[in-house]
């Protein structure tokens, strides 16, 4: 059975059926009542469907010429270009000095690499993750509690800290799946999930128990029971926690919490319809999408919102609004290219990044890809090729 699962794991297998799930239950989301009238916009056009197929027609074959390619040699030009881009998204997203800007871009990309020739000191960089990811949580948590504020949770959206929280929890949750024993694994996990819900985006929490999950089952190392435990967690902040956050920051919000998921991908995909109709062929904004480190832009360019808000628009929706339909396929082949070359498991700490960088592709098939996504990438990719190299521990 859990052979089974870990087949569907593969990239050409779990992000069409993914995204496959995502169009369905938007199609249910318009064809229930209770559902159906909380959707303000229009169910999206047979051209939005068909370039959604079309994408996952791109992203499978990219895949498969993903394994073939041979990228260690170009593992030396992976921090300098994740410094420049970590320089990139804060000079885009906080008004700070340049000093500060570059101190903190080198610093990130220093500590990939110091974490890189480590890579085989499995009983030092796992408490070092923990250890970060508990900082950067009680960073967060220590301004106020997210999950309870609606202040807190907008002010904590878009910081470093939530970032580095998601980066090192994820990364913590894996290499706790896979190299240590179930009576420190589990509640480590649940631990780690828990901080994640606290900091008010389901996301980060279900990421976390995500990378646990597939990591384990990728190396069998988890029972059938613990992965019903790790999907009804999920499942709870997937509706009731959902149902409490939208609450919170709508104040009237009168959807069941068992309606909630539908209704999320209902609406995502709507927003995609939306993009469709104002983009095609060629595009809108011309990199103003995908370079949004706040996913804002969207509210504003396509919804024509007067406040700005956090919107998604599924994993090919900021391509498709900066560049239309080549924009659109674009994003699906340079996605497969990547899971391509993530997804080879010669050590357990290669299984480990394959799962986190598959984790975090089945979160964007809804939020869409963006500039602190591309960030991520590149340093599960630069990990997972110095760790190529490496015995495991």
């Amino acid at each position: 059975m859990r052979s089974s699962l870990a087949d569907l794991l593969r990239p050409e297998a779990a992000v069409p059926l993914g995204y496959i799930a995502l169009l369905l239950l938007a199609a249910i989301a318009y064809g229930i009542e209770g559902v159906a009238r909380h959707l303000t916009l229009p169910y999206p056009s047979a051209l939005a469907l068909g370039i959604s197929l079309l994408a996952i027609l791109v992203l499978v074959p990219s895949v498969r010429i993903g394994r073939r390619l041979e990228l260690r040699p170009w593992a030396p030009i992976i921090p300098p270009v994740v410094a420049i881009l970590t320089a990139l998204a804060l000079y885009l997203t906080f008004p700070m000095p340049w000093i500060a800007i570059s101190l903190i871009a080198v610093g990130y990309a220093s500590l990939l690499w110091v974490i890189s020739r480590r890579l085989g000191e499995v009983r030092l960089i796992t408490p070092a993750a923990l250890l970060l990811a508990g900082a950067f949580s009680l960073a967060i948590l220590i301004q106020g509690i997210p999950i309870l504020d609606a202040a807190s949770r907008a002010s904590t959206a878009v910081t470093p800290a939530r970032a580095l929280f998601h980066g090192f929890g994820v990364f913590a949750a894996a290499l706790l799946a896979a190299f240590y024993p179930r009576r420190w694994a589990i509640p480590g996990i649940l631990i780690l999930a828990l901080l994640g819900f606290l900091s008010g985006f389901k996301s980060d929490s279900l990421s976390i128990l995500s990378s646990g999950v597939i990591t384990g089952l990728l190396l069998e190392r988890v029972r059938m029971k613990e992965v019903a435990l790790a999907g009804i967690v999920a499942l709870l902040i997937l509706t009731v926690g959902s149902t409490h956050i939208a609450s919170m920051a709508y104040g009237g919000w009168k959807l069941s919490p068992a309606l909630y998921i539908p209704y999320r991908f209902g609406f995502t995909y709507s927003v995609f319809g939306q993009i469709v109709d104002l983009s095609f062929p060629l595009g809108l904004l011309h990199g103003g999408a995908l370079l949004s480190t706040t996913q804002e832009v969207v509210s504003t360019a396509v919804l024509a919102y007067k406040e700005p808000h956090i919107i998604t628009s599924t994993l090919i929706g900021p391509g498709m609004l900066d560049f239309g339909l080549p924009g659109a396929l674009a994003t699906a082949a340079l996605i497969g290219l990547y899971l391509g070359t993530m997804d080879r498991r010669g050590t357990r700490l290669q299984a480990c990044l394959y799962a986190i960088a598959l984790t975090h592709t089945l979160v964007l098939l809804e939020v869409g890809l963006q500039l602190s996504s591309v960030l991520l990438y590149l340093s599960l990719l630069y990990l997972s090729l110095r760790a190529g190299g490496v015995p495991d521990a």
